[in-house]
């Protein structure tokens, strides 16, 4: 059918009645699913601590990853306040497949923030592939993943996370889509309450969202207030049990940081529920 309908109608067409086959599914607006070309650069979401004495970017180089040689490119680190606010840059050159980069100290009276990861070089995406005789279709993009690795006290000993789900792009800040009915995550991980947990969540999507969270073995709830690109937490101490996140986001996995910074104990751990 698919082939039939490619014959015949105009592609743009076509790849909006296939979102709409599949409404209840996708997880990206129409907006993004139509206009994705070569030229659209899309980020996860990553989070960013105040407390911690370091933080490292693991940052992936795509396009030399798909060559398979070095190429030339910025990494561009782009801050976003507690509330959403654009707070600034930061720019690393690298020519390594990956490259593990020092986040300078971010000014911010904020505890948890969030960021984004873009790559530029001189020659575009569609130039190197056209070079490398690997271009083939112009309804691909680039998104751009990695690692963020915390450390809570001793610089020398950090904990690894990649980041939440995001769907941001670099040019128009296109954004995950929200779902038009509710619906409730339960994370699979069990609370201790010998421990102390704070659970971040940021938002990549164009509306302000209400979670509510549901104290499951103590029937608790509490609600939390994410502006758009912004970025919340809540501390749990004290509880054992599970935890369910209901909300409008296509998917409502926090990051969970165990024993949080500063933490010179050495049972800290920082994890996706």
């Amino acid at each position: 059918m698919k082939k039939i309908l490619k014959k015949y109608l105009p592609n743009q067409l076509i790849q909006y009645l296939f979102y709409l086959r599949n409404w209840e599914h996708n997880i990206y607006s129409l907006n993004t699913q139509i206009n994705i070309n070569l030229d659209t650069n899309i980020s996860d979401f990553f989070i960013w601590g105040k407390e911690f004495s370091k933080i490292e970017f693991v940052a992936e180089n795509l396009r030399a990853l798909l060559i398979g040689k070095n190429i030339e490119v910025f990494h561009i680190l782009r801050f976003f306040s507690e509330e959403g606010e654009f707070i600034e840059e930061q720019k690393f050159s690298s020519s390594k497949f990956f490259e593990r980069i020092k986040i300078n100290p971010i000014k911010t009276e904020s505890k948890y923030i969030s960021f984004t990861h873009f790559v530029d070089s001189e020659k575009s995406l569609k130039k190197i592939l056209e070079e490398a005789g690997l271009i083939e279709s112009n309804d691909i993009c680039e998104q751009n993943r990695g690692y963020t690795i915390y450390y809570p006290g001793n610089k020398n000993f950090g904990c690894s996370v990649h980041g939440n789900f995001g769907g941001i792009s670099k040019n128009k800040f296109i954004r995950s889509k929200t779902n038009l009915k509710k619906h409730i995550y339960t994370s699979v991980y069990e609370y201790n309450k010998n421990s102390i947990y704070e659970i971040v969540f940021n938002n990549p999507t164009a509306k302000t969202i209400s979670i509510k969270i549901l104290f499951n073995n103590s029937k608790g709830e509490m609600i939390l207030e994410l502006p758009s690109l912004g970025t919340k937490f809540f501390k749990v101490k004290n509880y054992s049990g599970s935890i369910s996140f209901e909300s409008n986001l296509p998917i409502c996995r926090p990051l969970l940081f165990k024993n949080p910074a500063p933490n010179f104990e050495g049972n800290f751990d920082v994890f996706h529920s």
